[in-house]
């Protein structure tokens, strides 16, 4: 029981890799707060951590709005009496996210304002609660198109720019016992993986496959799609005792994507 007394608040926990997170989390003792837009998807994975005799709450809330992000963080802190992690998962892909030339700034606005805006909000009212506990831990999760060419500018941006927000983060809060770190999945089966997917072609995908983690088959060193668990147990280490000496790290778990 690797966080038994500690409580997480995890954005993008109805579906994916937050769901896995917070349900790792659970398993490992955590109390969690499941904050997600989605309603029905974070109330089911409230109630799948209460079957395995865990602690939850969800907490509806778009990530882009300030309000609602002080508001999620309020709430984890009155319902449990503390934070100790804080993992930011919450994020969109917009198809329209294409090239530069034509890239709408509405598109680039929104999807900076749910991947990189998200973070900083949670990041800028959570991290005082956690200080408050004594300390924890932080873990983002962005993505190869952050760390390698992509063909989706604001994604890739939102995404390489919530790694530097990180280790900014990490240096500035490390003397408070704070830290944080970074994972980047690659092409990972989840339901936005799906969605991305079913609005492409096959032409598409293959042109990009070598640049795009999104894609459908990429070439990768392990010859597979990884799973959400994979990302979460990577979470949960670095939530974890274990990781006490790591901060302001990228983890790729990208199935060798990143060095190719």
């Amino acid at each position: 029981m690797r966080l038994e007394g500690r409580v997480a608040l995890v954005t993008g926990a109805a579906s994916g890799m937050g769901r896995a997170i917070a349900l790792r989390y659970a398993e490992e003792g955590a109390s969690v707060c499941v904050v997600d837009i989605d309603r029905p998807g974070g109330e089911l994975v409230t109630h799948m951590i209460r079957d395995l005799g865990g602690d939850a709450e969800f907490v509806q809330c778009d990530v882009s709005i300030r309000e609602q992000a002080s508001q999620a963080v309020a709430a984890t802190v009155r319902r449990f009496g503390m934070l100790h992690v804080l993992v930011n998962d919450a994020g969109i892909y917009d198809p329209a996210d294409g090239p530069i030339e034509y890239l709408s700034e509405q598109t680039w606005d929104r999807v900076l304002a749910v991947n990189l805006k998200g973070p900083f909000y949670f990041c800028k009212y959570a991290i005082p609660e956690i200080v408050t506990c004594g300390g924890g831990a932080v873990v983002n999760i962005s993505s190869t198109a952050g760390l390698t060419a992509s063909d989706r500018p604001a994604y890739g941006a939102s995404k390489g720019a919530l790694i530097a927000m990180t280790r900014a983060v990490a240096r500035q809060y490390g003397a408070d016992n704070v830290r944080a770190n970074v994972i980047c999945p690659g092409p990972i089966d989840t339901p936005l993986r799906d969605r991305i997917l079913e609005g492409r072609g096959e032409q598409d995908s293959e042109q990009d496959s070598e640049q795009d983690p999104a894609a459908p088959s990429v070439p990768l060193m392990i010859k597979r799609v990884g799973r959400p668990e994979e990302v979460a147990d990577v979470a949960l280490f670095l939530a974890s005792d274990d990781a006490s000496y790591i901060t302001a790290a990228v983890y790729p778990v990208d199935g060798g994507l990143s060095a190719l």
